[in-house]
């Protein structure tokens, strides 16, 4: 499949070994595409599923294709440790559930952009997608070592990438993006997802007000990337339920997914 800017070419036999980690819960709806994808261009050691407990296709399906399945009930921040944690590579590629990778040599572009001086993270950016923004751990690969330094608490919720670029700016590294990567399947998140985002946000970076601005700058730019008037529009009022979360958070911090229809996977930072 010709997916990037020039000549796509399948991962060398030669490229070192990976382990894959996908946290999930009840993404029956798209994770056989997501594992297939990985299985298909990826030189993949171990693929770890760590889920919370799905109540749907999610854990056979993953079995259906080798994945190792490992269960948590913290949160988003231990599923993200514990990826670190079970690696036994070099590397780790954290993928979402609902991401399937189209770019067959995001893996060698990524090893590469990994290994210039000062990079810490490689990103790959959803198709057609032209801004980058952040760390998304939807297709980004991580130097495990490195993973293991940082202060992630477990209980961490939708922005426990906070800590990871706080530990990037620490240690003076930043971020590489490899475009047209991967097809993003958005999943429904419920109408309160953004006062929930807000209040994660407070949680993880209390009064920083930088933090703030950038997660209000971080919509606008995922709704420009999919170039739907409707999605921009929507921008400051999706701004608005975000400031009313981070204003009130107690009132917003503690959701449950299992009673949210076609929920799949976990929110993003």
């Amino acid at each position: 499949m010709q997916t990037g800017t020039g000549r796509s070419v399948p991962p060398s036999r030669a490229l070192p070994p990976v382990d894959v980690a996908v946290r999930t819960f009840n993404s029956g709806r798209t994770i056989e595409a997501c594992l297939r994808a990985a299985r298909k261009w990826l030189p993949i050691h171990h693929l770890w599923v760590i889920d919370r407990h799905s109540t749907d296709a999610t854990r056979p399906i993953a079995e259906s294709f080798g994945a190792e399945l490992r269960s948590e009930e913290s949160g988003i921040g231990r599923a993200t440790r514990m990826a670190f944690e079970l690696a036994d590579t070099p590397t780790v590629l954290f993928l979402d559930s609902d991401v399937e990778l189209v770019r067959p040599e995001f893996y060698a572009l990524a090893c590469r952009r990994l290994s210039e001086p000062g990079v810490g993270a490689v990103v790959g950016n959803a198709w057609h997608h032209p801004f980058a923004y952040g760390l998304p751990l939807g297709l980004t690969l991580l130097p495990v070592a490195w993973g293991r330094t940082v202060d992630l608490p477990e209980i961490a919720q939708g922005s426990e990438t906070y800590y990871l670029r706080r530990a990037l700016v620490r240690d003076r590294r930043r971020v590489a993006y490899i475009p047209d990567a991967m097809v993003h399947r958005s999943p429904y998140r419920g109408r309160d997802w953004p006062e929930w985002q807000g209040a994660q946000i407070r949680a993880a970076a209390g009064s920083n007000l930088r933090e703030l601005a950038f997660s209000l700058l971080v919509p606008a730019l995922i709704h420009a990337n999919s170039r739907s008037a409707r999605n921009l529009l929507y921008t400051p009022i999706f701004d608005l339920k975000l400031l009313r979360g981070y204003l009130t958070p107690d009132r917003w911090r503690v959701r449950d997914r299992r009673r949210l229809t076609g929920s799949i996977g976990e929110p993003k930072a």
